[in-house]
């Protein structure tokens, strides 16, 4: 190779090292080229027009080869072309019908169906009755006012109507409890509970009291006598003593008497055996069973004539019998009313607390109404006259319980002590 050729390769490989390199050795004669045509057209012509787009652009209609191989390759499988196919038989009935199950019979349709085009029927004579508005072909949007009432609902003939309707209200909304017109709101404490009150009244108030706390006393009495030890259980050993000693001598005799009468048995069957019956003798024993029957036949009609008798005695008996029920419903009735008028239904598992006799004793009476001690407390008398009037069930104050019992743990420290503990003493003990 000579000088000239590598001096002419290395001019046609400028350094590209670098934006400035590449933007002095790039060869743009082609766009150069052809921005000079355009110079020269504009400067022959004038400033050109735009291209309008059917100019620019072509449609094309034939399409290319290639896509069309493409899509031909992409054709489905004949497995999914079959599975694709409808067939113009019918699907079996999936359903296994019973051979003893009867035809239905295809003239006579079912009672619903009947019901159904019955209520269709109705309603489209309804409908033809009321005169129809016809609708404006322009307007096919609904229009309402936004501020009246909800615009109505056209109903459709072939639907059921499934709006959700309000809840009924319970019949014990429409009157009040008896409790509460009835039962006063507040009761007006005695005349004897006063500050300065005079001595019938607060005489009677106290044996009021004395004998609620009475009543208390005596069923804690009651309750203590019923919980005591009886005296009785301690002889209850020794007659139990007495009662198996009486029971195993009773158990030996009977042992003696069966065998006893087993051996007499035997030899009674042993006779029996040996004797016959004669002719006569089991006329004889007919006889007298017959005379019998007859004897139990006469006594049952006799039976039955003393109780034709005493018809009208069982009739009374009866009637007052019906008599004595029909007053126990009335009672029933009449203290049912009167729970009712008093307010005592129970709710709820609990009773309504029944408030202590608030009274003072003849020393504790104070002389100005500045040495007087309150009694009692507003907000429970409240609480228990809500119940009382079955405004709210009877409650009981919840008591703080803990579910699990605490566990104690001995720590490590007490447990070193303690042994320091021991080893001192020994040491002492020694000395």
């Amino acid at each position: 190779m000579s000088a000239e050729n590598t001096a002419k390769i290395a001019k046609a490989q400028p350094s590209r090292k670098g934006k400035k390199a590449w933007r002095k050795n790039i060869d743009i004669t082609g766009v150069e080229d052809g921005l000079e045509v355009l110079r020269s057209e504009e400067r022959v012509r004038g400033k050109t027009t735009p291209l309008e787009d059917h100019q620019l652009f072509t449609i094309d209609t034939v399409g290319d080869s290639k896509v069309k191989r493409q899509l031909a390759k992409d054709k489905p499988l004949k497995v999914d072309e079959i599975l694709a196919e409808r067939s113009a038989v019918p699907a079996v009935n999936g359903r296994a019908l019973r051979s003893s199950a009867k035809p239905a019979s295809k003239g006579k349709p079912s009672k619903y169906t009947l019901e159904k085009v019955e209520k269709i029927a109705k309603r489209k004579a309804e409908e033809s009755a009321a005169p129809v508005k016809k609708k404006n072909k322009s307007s096919q949007t609904n229009t309402y006012d936004l501020w009246a009432d909800a615009p109505v609902e056209e109903k459709n003939p072939y639907l059921e109507d499934v709006r959700t309707h309000k809840a009924k209200a319970p019949a014990t909304m429409e009157h009040t409890p008896k409790a509460l017109v009835n039962h006063v709101n507040v009761v007006v404490p005695d005349a004897g509970a006063s500050y300065n009150p005079s001595m019938e009244e607060h005489q009677k108030l106290l044996d009021k009291a004395h004998s609620v706390e009475l009543k208390k006393v005596e069923a804690a009495k009651k309750l203590d006598e019923q919980l005591a030890y009886r005296k009785e259980l301690d002889d209850l050993a020794h007659e139990l003593e007495e009662h198996n000693a009486h029971v195993n001598g009773e158990t030996v005799e009977d042992e003696e008497e069966t065998a006893i009468s087993a051996d007499a048995t035997e030899a009674e069957k042993k006779k029996q055996n040996e004797i016959r019956k004669t002719r006569t003798k089991r006329n004889k024993e007919r006889k007298a069973q017959l005379e019998r029957a007859l004897r139990e036949k006469k006594q049952h009609e006799r039976n039955i004539r003393k109780q034709i008798d005493k018809l009208e005695a069982i009739e009374e008996e009866l009637a007052q019998r019906y008599a004595d029920l029909e007053n126990l419903s009335t009672k029933r009735d009449a203290h049912r009313e009167a729970e009712a008028l008093a307010g005592k239904k129970r709710l709820g598992k609990h009773y309504v607390q029944e408030m202590s006799i608030e009274v003072q004793l003849q020393d504790e009476l104070s002389e100005t109404l500045r040495q007087l001690k309150p009694e009692g407390n507003i907000f429970r008398d409240r609480f228990v006259s809500i119940q009382e009037r079955n405004i709210i069930e009877p409650r009981v104050p919840v008591q703080k319980h803990t579910k699990y019992k605490p566990k104690a743990y001995e720590r490590r420290s007490y447990k070193n002590f303690d042994a320091e503990q021991a080893r001192f003493y020994a040491k002492t003990d020694k000395k």
